[in-house]
């Protein structure tokens, strides 16, 4: 998910990142890393997904998951 949908979503459930941060006894900075996805902290991702409803892996899906693409088809060479 994009950053600004995490956030989005996290605010349709009543809960801002700042709120969330205070509850967790940790810095601004640092939740919003993880929904940034620059930093990683499975207890604040773990929050972040209960509080969502989604699993974190659809949040944020694994680095090395294959991005599908579509390939134009390739340029025949005349002979």
């Amino acid at each position: 998910m994009h950053p600004e949908e995490i956030k989005a979503s996290m605010r349709m459930k009543g809960i801002t990142p700042t709120a969330l941060a205070d509850a967790l006894g940790v810095a601004n900075s640092s939740v919003s890393q993880v929904i940034s996805g620059r930093a990683t902290s499975a207890r604040i991702a773990g929050r972040i997904a209960e509080i969502i409803g989604k699993p974190v892996t659809v949040i944020w899906p694994p680095k090395n998951a294959p991005v599908l693409r579509r390939m134009k088809p390739s340029a025949e060479v005349a002979t």
